[in-house]
């Protein structure tokens, strides 16, 4: 009996998996009626799943505004449940997000509109695999990529057809390395070049520090040792795959390095060509580049694309100088705030942050499976921003605001992210209509600093908002001066959230769905236990305030007019912190 987990947001999914493991079991010898096919439409419903059952593969949509196969990605890293098998249904096809999805781990992929035959091929594959002994044959770069993600402390020992090895990781870092023959970094590449590998977890024997690269260089640098062990010219395409590694996390330099050497022994691979386009620091070198990939391949749909971009960008550019668009790559003046090929917005400004309504979908996509595959590898600044800014393009502010919130936290000394993310929030509450353009009277300033308010120790606030931008705003703020927030969409799960814990102050929006605000203060006033905690109402009604005021509904204790400024909020909030 094997369970399937299948997270999207419709639940269309999961039915169509259901319906084919029938029809498919019917037309084909391998085993369908053993499966249970669970569902779930978010991250917490997906973890709810997994706490209850134990569950043999999961299928995810990789970018649904909901069903974040990321966010499951690493939870499952988090919480020990790594060796779950993975199949992810994305809309991204280039060749590097592809190679991106591997390196994550994830057991195959298929991409939208997809034949369901073929995706159930594969689930009943992944199976099939499963039968060889899992605890005997781990990928060694997923398990490092878990351990930093949780920084343990440990040696790993591994041993492949008889070559034996020691990987040294201290709070999550690779420090060391040691084979029979050498030690750091050429160890470590020697044993992440190794197949069909066991590993026993011991404790730390040695904390020396002699590994020198990241992660991902030295698992490119395995890739081409391993090509020279198995007599594979080592300037095969193989390295494209590594230029577009570099290229996601904007290691251009390297990226150049690389495809040089490759090119010389490639003359006439049109691929390498056009990768050299895309990473050039040099107009010129840009447009030889292109010129020799369209020679070599006049149709090539890539190149023709690429040729169309560098003729937008030199119609734009004011100057030799410029910067590359952090979604689709074109060449930008260095100071523009908006592409003029994808659309996309590239920085928050102070008075506005209004994503375009042509703005190229399928490229912002591929921008976030792109920069979330790279910050599951490294601590890139980079990828972590420009996850964000891709998630806030696609108008998933809730997902773009946590973003930026944990870029802050990686990168605690980046004036120009905190900077970025308060002007968002700002824009947020003090803005009638979400993220439309207008001047913001007032920036808010140290209020953003992590700091634990003197005088009131940690306290616990209860936020009901549906709105997730104003909610996630209002969230990242109070959790900034210390406190603990308890966030509810609705009023049905302030209820809920209510009958578990008690906070010391209630922030809630007059309009809530499933159960309004009127109804819930009702409750909250009637319940012995509940009925001195302070509640401030948030209210864009003058009117309503004021009938609200004037008939002491339900003993509001406050009311918070939006738009607001989030040190309005504080200071109404801390008021009743006592």
């Amino acid at each position: 009996m094997k369970t399937i987990l299948v997270l999207d947001d419709s639940k269309k999914l999961h039915g169509l998996v259901i319906d084919g493991l029938k029809a498919f079991g019917s037309v084909t010898t391998r085993k369908t009626k053993d499966l249970i096919v669970k569902s779930a439409t978010d991250g917490m419903e997906a973890a709810s799943v997994l706490s209850r059952f134990k569950v043999d593969l999961i299928v995810t949509d990789i970018e649904g505004p909901e069903s974040d196969g990321f966010q499951l990605m690493a939870y499952l890293k988090k919480s020990g449940l790594r060796d779950i098998p993975v199949i992810a249904v994305t809309t991204a096809n280039p060749p590097e997000v592809i190679t991106m999805l591997e390196q994550m781990g994830v057991a195959d992929y298929v991409k939208k509109p997809f034949v369901l035959l073929e995706l159930l091929e594969k689930m009943l594959d992944v199976f099939d695999e499963s039968s060889k002994a899992l605890m005997s044959d781990f990928n060694v770069p997923n398990f490092l990529q878990a351990l930093k993600m949780e920084k343990k402390t440990c040696t790993l020992k591994i041993n492949a057809k008889g070559k034996v090895g020691q990987l040294h990781v201290e709070d999550g870092e690779l420090v060391d390395a040691e084979t029979d023959k050498s030690t750091g970094d050429r160890a470590a590449i020697e044993i992440l070049g190794w197949e069909n590998t066991k590993l026993k977890v011991e404790a730390l024997s040695s904390n020396k520090k002699r590994i020198e690269g990241t992660i991902m260089h030295l698992l490119m640098l395995a890739a081409h040792a391993g090509e020279r062990e198995a007599d594979v010219d080592p300037t095969s395409e193989s390295v494209l795959d590594e230029v577009a590694m570099l290229a996601a996390g904007r290691h251009d330099m390297e990226a150049r390095k690389k495809l040089t050497a490759f090119i010389k022994a490639n003359m006439r691979n049109h691929e390498g060509w056009l990768w050299y386009s895309r990473v050039a620091d040099k107009m010129e070198a840009v447009e030889k580049s292109l010129s020799n990939a369209k020679k070599l391949a006049p149709k090539d749909p890539e190149v023709l694309t690429e040729i169309q971009k560098i003729e937008l960008a030199k119609k734009e550019l004011k100057g030799k100088e410029f910067w590359r668009c952090p979604f689709c790559r074109v060449p930008l003046n260095v100071k523009v705030l908006e592409c003029p090929y994808c659309r996309a917005l590239l920085s928050i400004d102070k008075e506005w942050f209004s994503p375009a309504e042509d703005a190229n979908q399928e490229i912002l996509q591929e921008a976030v499976v792109r920069y979330a595959s790279v910050v599951a590898w490294e601590a890139n600044p980079d990828a972590y921003y420009y996850l964000g800014l891709a998630y806030l393009n696609l108008q998933q502010w809730e997902k773009g605001l946590e973003q930026l919130n944990n870029t802050v936290e990686t990168f605690q000394d980046n004036e120009f992210y905190a900077g970025q993310l308060q002007m968002l929030m700002n824009l947020v509450t003090t803005s009638e209509d979400i993220f439309s353009q207008g001047t913001v009277e007032k920036e808010i300033g140290s209020d953003l600093t992590p700091t634990t308010v003197g005088g009131h120790g940690k306290k616990k606030i209860l936020v009901v908002e549906s709105s997730p931008a104003i909610r996630k705003a209002i969230t990242i703020t109070l959790s900034k001066r210390g406190h603990e927030v308890i966030e509810a969409e609705d009023g049905l799960e302030s209820l809920n959230c209510l009958d578990k814990t008690r906070p010391d102050v209630i922030l809630m929006d007059v309009v809530l769905p499933k159960l309004d605000a009127k109804s819930v203060l009702s409750v909250i006033r009637d319940n012995s236990g509940l009925a001195d905690i302070p509640v401030i109402v948030l209210t864009t009604n003058k009117r309503g305030l004021f009938k609200w005021g004037k008939n002491k509904l339900n003993g509001t204790t406050a009311f918070l007019h939006k738009p607001f400024d989030l040190s309005e909020l504080i200071d109404t909030t801390e008021k009743f912190l006592v």
